[in-house]
């Protein structure tokens, strides 16, 4: 076999045959293929990842596993990640999505944690295949998580031209656990038996890793139509649940879910990460294809299979629980002294390596200098580009502004029960049993930011998460992050990939919260036109009194509208608003010490509200589109009044969407104690308004009156659901 055939370089071959010491076999060359793929083996990134900060106070256990973990209390522990599936997806919109939501729920399962949740984060062009795309992707996610019974509780939907032949789709899934259940891929000792669960294996998704994943695209790549894997929900419920049956025995040792590159993968990384060897043989692996090699058996990816291995004193427990949900544990080989791979299949041996090779051996790409780069041109605040109030209200109406209700319609988000918030907030709040902390979840991903500046969008994609975690007064326990790019091989995209780490660095440092695991996705690029680079964060917080969520809705009259971390000279730089005039620039990089301040303040607050009666954080559309969102989430029988003064800063002010800006809604009789608690934290504010009798919102710009809307208008225009209806235009 030729090398490259499995998507290895030469340099990469001559190195195998270095560690083999002689030509590796076609199975062999396969196993190099995929495992030294770059999305098995992170080797453009893993050295640049070794920059992010790992440890915390809440840290259980940080990168190197399935999912990373946090503490939320003394008795509960949970497990979160967000992984990619947008080569799939791209290819077979519909089973790509689905097979991303199965894949990372296994995730989550395989560090014994019950999945509760999913979001996510997706990515779509602007042109009438995007919309199709949508459509399918959209159907993917919600018939798999709503048949496997995980609720999908928020997420974000954007677009943009740079996605037109790559969209992309991240899913996060959050899981809890009893405290102290350390399972994984570590626990396998030698004499112990190998099995595996689930589906039985098919000639479906062979080269998914290597040959999908880990390259560009072209218009001629419809042919890896059947490299995508089908994915199957119902037994991937069953499987949920006798994985977790099983591991509640104690007489599980190891577990690994079976992903990219199938049993390939997950038999050579629990090997190494156990430090054992393993002997698998491949004639008892179950088959539902006549005839299939040994070659197609180790790198099907067929969904929904687990690889178990289980201790001597109670595997017959955790067996016994596997059958009561009518599955069987096939023996499939054994934990052996040394770091040996041996493969063995018509009893003839077929491969024989070092399981430390195919995981670890890969060649890595070396890592630039921790510089961040300087700052773009972001623009003034005294522009001259000139607005009206219909501009305000196609902002409302902007693909990345407006209401997502026809895509998150579709998922179930209370299934489980344990829903406080869904995803008509920008923040999820889970009431879990068995503690008296809410579990909180937000996901951002600003591409349009990462598109001009890359460390200010890696920063920016922590500073929204965190923000949006304070809204509640949640503090954050951890991140995860899903970063997608273009290739690797080239200068740029390696250098706004470690621009963008670099951001994300930065921001998690200063906001004190760790990065406990993720997944890079490169080579999202097709016929030359790669995405723009895309950081999608992740976050988990935690909070008492989940059943009683801060408001981020207009609740009466005479609430004053008070900008909390107003920036000096705010810009529209790199806003919807300046993009209705044709124009992308660099948006402001996040001043840090202030989200920090400012999330302090809220936490703080949260214990006692204070007067404060409603908190939203300021993202995409601004002031103006957070107003808006505040209000239609309030009763109907309130107005607003806004009032800006500030000559040429007014049109900024009320459109600027720099990351740590928050809108708070304060009883009249308490703004006087609330802004003397703000200068204290050093924050500046800015007095925007106020609510008022009445259906109508009033916008007055320099004493002159821009607009006044009745509420049935302003919905109109953020409901505008052209290309979004049922994912499909409607005109």
């Amino acid at each position: 076999m030729n090398p490259q055939a499995v998507g290895l370089s030469a340099s990469e071959a001559q190195v195998a045959r270095q560690l083999v010491g002689r030509e590796p076999n076609d199975l062999e060359w396969g196993l190099f293929g995929a495992l030294w793929s770059e999305h098995c083996s992170y080797k453009s990134s893993r050295r640049v990842l070794a920059w992010l900060p790992k440890a915390g106070a809440a840290v259980v256990a940080g990168p190197g596993g399935n999912a990373g973990v946090v503490r939320l209390d003394d008795e509960v522990e949970v497990a979160f990640k967000v992984e990619s599936h947008n080569h799939p997806s791209y290819v077979e919109p519909v089973q790509g999505a689905a097979t991303g939501v199965g894949g990372i729920i296994r995730d989550i399962v395989a560090m014994g944690a019950r999945p509760v949740a999913l979001m996510d984060s997706l990515r779509f062009g602007d042109d009438d295949r995007a919309h199709r795309l949508l459509n399918g992707v959209v159907a993917g996610v919600g018939g798999y998580g709503n048949a496997i019974g995980v609720p999908t509780v928020g997420g974000e939907v954007y677009y943009g031209p740079g996605y037109d032949k790559n969209p992309l789709v991240n899913v996060l899934c959050v899981g809890t656990r009893q405290s102290g259940r350390d399972v994984g891929a570590r626990g396998a000792r030698v004499g112990q038996t190998v099995y595996l669960l689930g589906q039985a294996t098919g000639r479906d998704g062979i080269h998914g890793a290597s040959l999908l994943a880990s390259r560009d695209f072209s218009a001629e790549d419809q042919d890896m139509r059947p490299t995508v894997q089908v994915g199957d929900p119902y037994t991937g419920k069953l499987l949920m649940e006798a994985t977790l049956a099983a591991i509640e025995t104690g007489g599980v040792a190891a577990v690994q879910d079976l992903g990219a590159a199938g049993l390939a993968s997950s038999s050579s990384e629990l090997a190494v990460q156990s430090g054992v060897g393993l002997e698998l043989d491949l004639d008892q692996v179950p088959c539902r294809e006549l005839h299939m090699s040994a070659y197609e058996i180790m790198l099907s990816e067929t969904q929904e299979r687990m690889l178990l291995v289980f201790n001597a004193e109670r595997g017959k427990e955790a067996l016994a629980a596997i059958s009561a949900w009518g599955l069987t544990a096939q023996p499939i080989g054994r934990v052996v002294a040394g770091g040996r791979y041996v493969l063995r299949y018509e009893g003839i041996e077929v491969a024989n390596l070092e399981a430390s090779w195919l995981v670890d051996g890969c060649p890595l790409v070396a890592a630039g200098s921790m510089v961040p780069s300087v700052a773009p041109e972001v623009g003034q605040a005294a522009e001259s580009v000139s607005f009206e109030g219909r501009d305000l209200l196609a902002i409302l109406g902007d693909p990345d502004c407006r209401d997502r209700q026809p895509i998150y319609q579709r998922y179930d988000s209370m299934i489980q029960t344990a829903t406080v918030w869904g995803p008509e907030h920008d923040v999820a709040i889970l009431a879990l049993k068995g503690t008296r902390y809410g579990l909180y979840l937000a996901i951002s991903g600003p591409g349009r930011w990462a598109a001009v500046d890359a460390y200010a969008g890696g920063r920016a994609a922590v500073a929204l998460v965190v923000a949006r975690l304070a809204t509640q007064g949640a503090v954050p326990l951890g991140l995860t992050d899903g970063l997608n790019l273009g290739n690797p091989d080239k200068p740029e995209v390696k250098a706004a990939f470690e621009q963008m780490i670099l951001g994300i660095r930065e921001a998690a440092l200063a906001l004190d919260v760790p990065v406990t695991g993720g997944n890079v996705s490169f080579h999202n690029e097709t016929d030359g036109q790669a995405i723009w680079p895309t950081p999608v964060i992740g976050g988990v917080g935690r909070r008492e009194r989940p059943t009683a969520p801060w408001s981020d809705g207009l609740s009466g009259e005479n609430l004053r509208l008070i900008l909390v971390n107003a920036p000096l000279v705010p810009t529209l730089g790199g806003s919807v608003g300046e993009r209705l005039h044709g124009i992308l620039r660099a948006y402001p990089r996040v001043r840090l010490q202030d989200l920090a301040r400012s999330a302090a303040w809220l936490r703080q607050l949260s214990q006692n509200a204070g007067g404060v009666r409603a908190v939203r954080a300021v993202a995409d559309g601004g002031v103006w589109l957070a107003v808006v969102k505040m209000w239609l989430a309030g009763s109907a029988g309130v107005g607003v009044r806004l009032d800006l003064d500030e000559s040429a800063l007014s049109w900024p002010r009320l459109l600027c969407e720099e990351v740590g800006q928050f809108l708070v809604a304060v009883d009249e009789s308490d703004v006087r104690i609330v802004l003397d608690q703000l200068a204290l934290h050093g924050l500046q504010t800015r007095n925007l308004g106020q609510s008022v009798a009445g259906t109508h919102l009033t916008l007055r710009v320099n004493g002159d009156e821009v607009g006044c809307w009745p509420r049935q208008e302003i919905s109109a225009a953020w409901r505008s659901w052209e290309g979004e209806r049922g994912g499909q235009r409607t005109s």
